[in-house]
């Protein structure tokens, strides 16, 4: 039933006339379909007579089994023999074929649109809701204001009625007060009325805002002098004003840490009381941060001995590591977050879960405001690439993050560092203030000011090798140097003078035979303590034992009585606090919807980039659509290994970038006791929305270039298990490699999987776990689908020699589909055993 070469001719011969040579008693000449399968295909009565008259009559009267044309095939217009589909140029394809240059066009400008839309727009909606919130808040702190001012005229006025100065008013001229204190209390009423109806008529968000504004404004009318409180009145202060929060003594015996036979720390002792803060300070390498780290327990790797206790127990600080905030030396916070979105994170999957989210609100505002962050609460943090605040301001971040999420031990590696006076002051004022709530705080200072340093209530002094040269109160500081015989001169400033002698850089005569190396070995007769095997030597040199403890009355400690009232406080605290050690913070499904929330925000500020990769996938399709062509031989296998090696390529290198720049933030927030399963779950889930839209990008532009055989939707379907594969290489590759060579391993893994995967020199075996050949083997298969009734030998030979079955394209989308799967699981476990 196929046409012959005289057909043919006769066919083509006649495109060109509008008159039909001859029309068929088959074929309908009133309609004719568009496409392949168009009229009817007839044999010749006679084989024999059609060899015989074919000089004589070419085109043979074709009369006998007339059939439709088979799928694929087509029948020429008065004619009744089918063509394949290729000899029409409008048979190409299917009637989906012939319209994809509509619908790619019309694909490509909506994408655009949605593209700069997001580009646009994200920005102003993040904006109107900052707006919005900033609005509420300025509502509620006028209200809270309004409220402060009447209850001050309240006070003042009741102050003047106790004194009986009514009558004095009744009598002679009343000061300015009085009259507006008496026009308060007449008016009380309605004031009270007009005011209980208009916060009715506030939203949620503003009354939250207003009560936490009313208790900030309360707890600054009661604040009292805090350099005259003693411990005990900072706790009963703490537990009058606001709920308790647990208190940790942290103790310390023997603490000595060494790798191989070096000692990084020798022979520590001491303590870190609850409601007072601690300075640290020693030269370069004494181990500042090895003591913290040894107090906190993180010393995996090195050998540790002596006691570590917590409120008088021995434990693990690990098991306190919800109510521990650590703030390292550098910046470690999300630049593409506000201050207000880094610090309001922090706090909702920090404190506890069973907190309202008003309470929640009035801890921000608190930390907010003592830590001066109002001004820029809105403003990015900024990244190396996008400026935001000043580097000041993100130290302040920085210690914010771990504020406020109500800590009962605080450690600070070096938060002053490059701070100015003013903003140091601000901060250590901050700091002040949480231990009135008898937080107890510990920090690592760097050569602070004579101010500054007076603002601490402990003092530690290291020396090199981890031992300690003075630890006690920093009002005991001067004299016990002093009866050593080391006066700080004048217009030197104390812990810097210290530390010159300790580094021998200050010479000084000390008493007796002693030189600064024997400070350490002082410290320790002073105590009482055991002197080290070590030291051993350097005390046969002193002379001066018996005025070591003859020095004079001092002491480190308070005074006894005030020592028995802090301790009897501290163990009465602890003991009916010791529930609330263990704070229940939320869960994974909490934590995951909090963490949703923060990724979608930094996602739509990364619209730039999102925006180049849809830009660079789209050339990708243009290049590929035109350089490769649709080959019936092969079934298009070359353009698919190309399009396989440029999706993976982009895909892959664009997953890296939701792990390789937070490596840092995510170590922190491991530490601080957050789920990793649900800032990995969230950042995936997030990740879908490429999952699913970069395959319309690259099609929208490769289908119009390219027009394969096989349907737009087989071909989404495969390149959407391409890509949520190859996400799930790239999750894996950014944890376990460092960003560099993380996107070499990228750029280089697609090529190579390629090749091994379509190399037939490979076994079966080895080309099973390659994705490309289960991702080639579905596009070939999507395309022989369509390929039924044309050029069945060949068709059938293409998918042999390719070790290809029809029948396995859900196969084949399935593998690749577990594939992602299984690469998401990996990645999911060695993020969990990251560092």
């Amino acid at each position: 039933m196929m046409c012959s070469k005289a057909e043919i001719e006769l066919y083509l011969s006649s495109l060109g006339s509008k008159s039909i040579v001859r029309i068929s008693r088959n074929c309908n000449q009133f309609s004719w379909a568009p496409g392949c399968q168009s009229g009817w295909a007839c044999s010749a009565p006679d084989a024999n007579s059609l060899a015989n008259n074919s000089f004589e009559n070419p085109v043979p009267s074709r009369s006998e089994n007339c059939r439709p044309c088979c799928p694929g095939f087509f029948c020429p217009r008065g004619l009744t023999c089918m063509m394949q589909c290729g000899w029409k140029s409008r048979c190409k394809g299917n009637s989906e074929k012939e319209n994809i240059t509509l619908f790619g066009g019309i694909l490509i400008v909506v994408l655009i649109v949605i593209l700069l839309l997001v580009y646009n727009c994200s920005d102003q909606f993040i904006a109107v809701r900052a707006k919005i919130s900033s609005k509420s808040r300025k509502k509620a702190a006028k209200i809270a204001q309004e409220s402060a001012t009447a209850r001050k005229r309240w006070k003042l006025a009741k102050e003047l009625v106790l004194r009986h100065e009514v009558e004095m008013y009744e009598s002679s001229d009343a000061p300015e007060e009085l009259a507006t204190s008496s026009d308060g209390i007449l008016h009380a009423d309605k004031g009270n009325g007009k005011r209980s109806k208009s916060r009715r008529k506030l939203n949620v968000r503003t009354e939250r805002f207003r009560r936490a504004y009313s208790q900030i404004d309360k707890e600054r009318a009661l604040q009292l002098d805090k350099d005259k409180l003693t411990l005990s009145g900072i706790v009963s202060r703490a537990a009058e004003n606001r709920p308790q929060r647990p208190m940790l003594e942290v103790a310390f015996k023997g603490l000595t840490l060494s790798i191989g036979k070096k000692k990084l720390l020798q022979c520590v002792t001491g303590k870190l009381s609850p409601g007072r803060i601690t300075a640290i300070m020693g030269p370069s390498g004494a181990g500042k941060t090895t003591f913290l780290n040894a107090v906190l327990g993180k010393t995996s790797g090195y050998k540790k001995d002596g006691l570590v206790l917590v409120n008088g127990k021995s434990g693990s600080m690990q098991s306190y590591k919800k109510i521990i905030g650590f703030v390292p030396q550098d910046d470690i916070v999300h630049g593409n977050l506000t201050v207000e979105e880094n610090l309001w994170f922090s706090g909702c999957c920090r404190l506890s879960k069973s907190m309202s989210k008003a309470d929640k609100v009035l801890i921000l505002e608190r930390v907010i405001g003592s830590l001066g962050l109002q001004e820029i609460r809105n403003s990015l943090v900024g990244t190396v690439e996008k400026r935001g605040i000043s580097g000041g301001q993100r130290k302040r971040v920085n210690v914010g993050i771990e504020m406020v999420m109500e800590p009962s031990l605080l450690i600070l590696d070096e938060p002053t560092t490059g701070l100015d006076s003013a903003s140091s002051q601000q901060l250590l004022r901050a700091l002040r203030h949480e231990a009135s709530q008898g937080v107890n705080v510990c920090a690592v200072i760097h050569q602070p000011s004579y101010t500054l340093f007076n603002m601490f209530d402990d003092f530690v002094l290291l020396a090199r090798g981890g031992l300690i040269a003075y630890h006690g109160p920093i009002s005991e500081v001067e004299n016990y140097f002093s009866g050593l015989g080391i006066k700080v001169p004048d217009r030197e400033n104390p812990p810097d003078y210290y530390i010159d002698i300790l580094e021998g850089i200050a010479k000084t005569k000390m008493r007796g035979h002693a030189t600064p190396k024997h400070l350490p070995l002082l410290w320790i007769l002073h105590n009482g303590y055991e002197v080290p095997e070590d030291m051993q030597k350097d005390l046969e040199e002193i002379n001066m034992m018996h005025e070591l403890y003859t020095v004079g009355s001092i002491t480190r400690e308070l005074s006894s009585v005030e020592q028995t009232k802090s301790k009897d406080s501290v163990h009465q605290n602890v003991s009916q606090r010791n529930d609330l050690l263990n704070r229940k913070t939320p869960g994974v499904l909490a934590q995951y919807r909090y963490y949703l929330g923060r990724v979608a925000k930094q996602r739509l500020r990364e619209a730039t980039q999102q925006a180049v990769d849809y830009l660079i996938l789209c050339i990708a399709g243009i290049c590929i659509g035109t350089i490769t062509k649709v080959n019936d031989d092969t079934l298009g296998a070359a353009s698919y290994g190309y399009t396989i090696i440029a999706v993976s390529l982009l895909c892959q290198l664009a997953a890296l970038r939701s792990f390789s720049p937070e490596r840092l933030q995510y170590w922190r927030e491991r530490e601080s006791g957050m789920s990793s399963v649900a800032y990995f779950l969230a950042r995936d889930t997030i990740d879908h929305f490429n999952t699913v839209v970069k395959p319309i990008v690259f099609l929208s532009t490769f289908y119009f270039f390219n027009n394969p055989r096989s349907t737009l939707r087989d071909n989404y379907l495969v390149l959407l298990a391409l890509v949520y594969c190859v996400t799930g290489i790239g999750y894996t590759l950014a944890i376990w490699f460092e960003l560099g060579l993380a996107q070499l391993c990228s750029a280089l893994l697609p090529v190579v999987l390629v090749l091994v995967g379509t190399d037939p020199k490979f076994p079966q075996f080895i080309k099973q776990f390659c994705y490309p050949k289960w991702t080639l083997e579905a596009f070939i298969v999507a395309g022989a689908k369509n390929y039924s009734g044309v050029w069945l030998i060949t068709r059938c030979g293409a998918l042999l020699k390719g070790g290809y079955d029809i029948n396995y394209f859900a196969l084949c989308i399935a593998i690749m589909m577990l594939n992602g799967v299984l690469f998401r699981f990996v990645a999911l476990l060695s993020l969990l055993k990251l560092r």
